[in-house]
């Protein structure tokens, strides 16, 4: 008899089943096939939102690395020479991050002027300076945020009462004109793969 009693609650269960109708049936499967599509429109939509962050992501991520690259020679200078004697392959990649002992920066300007009303970005080294008849150019380079550069002087030029036309434009190199009564400023910045930029600075001489 106890283990007769033991299926009593079982049946009831079932006998409790049995007396749903079926149109309450139809409606939970009605709610629990709602609830999966819903779940699958959120996974679809997180994967085209995922999708589309991607190349910002993929960006965000160079800058970081071009950033962590810059701190690495800066602390550990020597650590390149060391790792070409015990591994030819990482020599290799450092040799492709890190600018080789031709393209090293110079440690001081070269001769010249600055040409602008907007001071220098900090950290940048002039590198080449020209005087003609007709125009005064001066280029820089360094290690700095392409963005950050391209925003100083256009931010810079902008208070100094220029006014900014947009001459070409690229993910590797911006080139922007800057007018005020008759004087007129080029500025051409690249983007160099070492994660080095280049500036380009070119105006009228003065007679």
């Amino acid at each position: 008899m106890k283990d007769l009693n033991k299926f009593i609650p079982l049946e009831r269960a079932v006998s409790r089943l049995c007396t749903i109708r079926t149109r309450t049936w139809l409606i939970f499967v009605a709610v629990a096939l709602g609830f999966v599509a819903l779940l699958f429109w959120a996974g679809m939509a997180l994967l085209s939102w995922l999708w589309a962050e991607a190349p910002a992501m993929s960006e965000a991520g160079k800058r970081l690395a071009g950033g962590a690259i810059t701190q690495f020679e800066q602390s550990a200078p020597g650590l390149k020479k060391e790792v070409e004697q015990w591994a030819p392959g990482v020599k290799q990649q450092l040799d492709r991050w890190l600018p080789g002992e031709s393209e090293a920066l110079p440690a001081n300007d070269v001769s010249g002027v600055d040409i602008g009303p907007v001071p220098r970005f900090p950290g940048l080294v002039r590198t080449y300076f020209a005087r003609d008849a007709k125009t005064l150019e001066a280029r820089y380079s360094g290690r700095a945020s392409f963005e950050a550069v391209l925003k100083y002087y256009t931010q810079g030029f902008a208070a100094a009462g220029y006014t900014q036309e947009v001459i070409t434009a690229a993910p590797e190199a911006e080139q922007h004109r800057f007018v005020r009564a008759g004087e007129a400023v080029d500025l051409t910045l690249t983007r160099r793969s070492d994660g080095r930029v280049e500036l380009r600075l070119i105006t009228r001489a003065d007679r």
